[in-house]
């Protein structure tokens, strides 16, 4: 039960991201990189759906696993249009020793005189800068309506899986209740045999016992008998 509702709503989040990303004119990496993703999709929604989740909280991780995705797969492979990065080798120029002629200052001050950087190492360092820079640009460009849609679907999608949570459980919980009942049931059958069973063992050790007659019980027959009024008898 975990597994497969970690499994959908994995595929569900990283498929939604994916479907955004495509429809925002982004590329998609090897199929490798994309399996890679999945499993981590469904390991990451596997520590999320131990408990119940509400229609809120399934919309949220929706949300969240699609601008996850979205964003990881803009970093992997950009979108269309984008700007190469410019693999070719530069070409290393040996630079020629200039004649020598007389220092003035330190060596450090010629040394920072003299050093260029190779290119691309400041592209380097504002990395993490630049793509969230392009992740800002790119949502600029979709505009406010590509958004709205993706959201929309998003929590469309949310809700839909909150249907099949609440009849999930609420099958689960059906057959739990019919469980009890049926445990519950046989309690009672075991009860009733073994209190059956404990009256015909001891009334087969008690002797039966003579009834006892008191003698105020015994009605007189030999006693005077007075019928009529009351004043009759008195006369």
């Amino acid at each position: 039960m975990l597994w497969g509702r970690a499994s959908v709503l994995g595929v569900a989040a990283l498929g939604s991201g994916v479907l955004s990303h495509v429809a925002g004119g982004g590329r998609l990496p090897s199929a490798v990189v994309l399996a890679l993703l999945l499993v981590g999709s469904v390991l990451a929604a596997s520590r999320l759906v131990r408990v119940r989740r509400t229609p809120a909280g399934l919309v949220l991780l929706v949300l969240a696993g699609q601008t996850a995705g979205h964003a990881l797969l803009s970093g992997l492979a950009g979108h269309r249009g984008d700007a190469a990065s410019a693999s070719a080798a530069v070409p290393v120029t040996v630079p020629v020793a200039p004649a020598p002629a007389e220092r003035t200052g330190n060596l450090l001050d010629l040394y920072a005189a003299t050093y260029a950087p190779p290119p691309g190492a400041g592209e380097a360092s504002a990395l993490p800068l630049g793509w969230l820079r392009h992740q800002v640009d790119h949502l600029v460009a979709q505009g406010p309506g590509m958004v709205l849609a993706h959201l929309a679907g998003a929590v469309a999608l949310g809700l839909f899986l909150a249907v099949g949570e609440g009849a999930l459980w609420r099958l689960l919980l059906l057959g739990a209740a019919r469980a009890r009942v049926a445990l519950a049931a046989w309690r009672l059958v075991l009860v009733a045999d073994g209190v059956r069973r404990g009256v015909g063992r001891t009334g087969a050790r008690l002797r039966p016992r003579a009834p006892q007659v008191r003698d105020s019980q015994v009605l007189a027959r030999g006693g005077p008998r007075r019928r009529g009024p009351p004043l009759l008898l008195a006369a």
